[in-house]
């Protein structure tokens, strides 16, 4: 797939979610709008990399949106939270309800499976989990460091190796965007942060040496 082709792919699928999903999202979800793990900062990015990921697989987005718009929808901090995606599958199932259309009964299962699994570490089997869970754990590489054991798919870990700030750009120049969503702007500071401190780690290591 052509990269434009594939970009303008991406914003049309993303604004399915944001236009129709989103909204029934919202309505039963337990997240928190704004914070690390917020409905409208960190499942935005997890939203637009699992297309992403989808599409370079060559694989329907649509059961994907609705696994990484679902992911985190019963959770109530921005702790560890244990329970929450068990917690979040009839909340998931009410938003699927809604899509009679767009899943089928096999889809709906997958989708609901992945959101069960997201937090195990586990490799996923099918797409769907495969997508959800390197789209979600993409951002924990960038600031913790990467370990391809935990990803499932070539280009997520090509991604989640690579440097942060050259995907986010991307993603806002797809989306349109001028400013970037809270989940970057943490990510891009953690970096930062990260990069100094190796420095001042290796002035004073010199130091010592001398």
């Amino acid at each position: 797939m052509e990269k434009l082709e594939k970009d303008a792919q991406i914003k049309e699928y993303f604004d399915f979610y944001q236009k129709k999903v989103l909204p029934y999202v919202k309505k039963y979800a337990t997240q928190p709008l704004k914070g690390y793990h917020g409905l409208e900062d960190h499942t935005d990015a997890v939203v637009f990399r699992a297309i992403d990921y989808a599409l370079e697989l060559g694989k329907n987005p649509i059961p994907v949106i609705f696994a990484a718009a679902c992911h985190d929808m019963a959770r109530i901090n921005d702790n560890e939270d244990p329970g929450h995606a068990e917690r979040a599958l009839p909340l998931a199932q009410k938003v699927m309800n809604r899509f009679p259309k767009r899943l089928t009964d096999t889809e709906k299962e997958t989708v609901l499976t992945a959101i069960r699994m997201h937090t195990t570490g586990s490799q996923a089997s099918d797409y769907i989990c495969a997508c959800l869970w390197d789209a979600d754990r993409t951002r924990l590489a960038w600031e913790r460091g990467y370990h391809e054991k935990y990803f499932n798919t070539e280009y997520a870990k090509k991604i989640a190796s690579g440097d942060a700030k050259t995907y986010i750009t991307r993603q806002n120049k797809i989306l349109g965007r001028i400013n970037k969503d809270q989940e970057s702007n943490q990510t891009i500071s953690l970096q930062k942060n990260k990069k100094e401190l190796m420095k001042l780690y290796n002035r004073l290591k010199d130091y010592f040496k001398q």
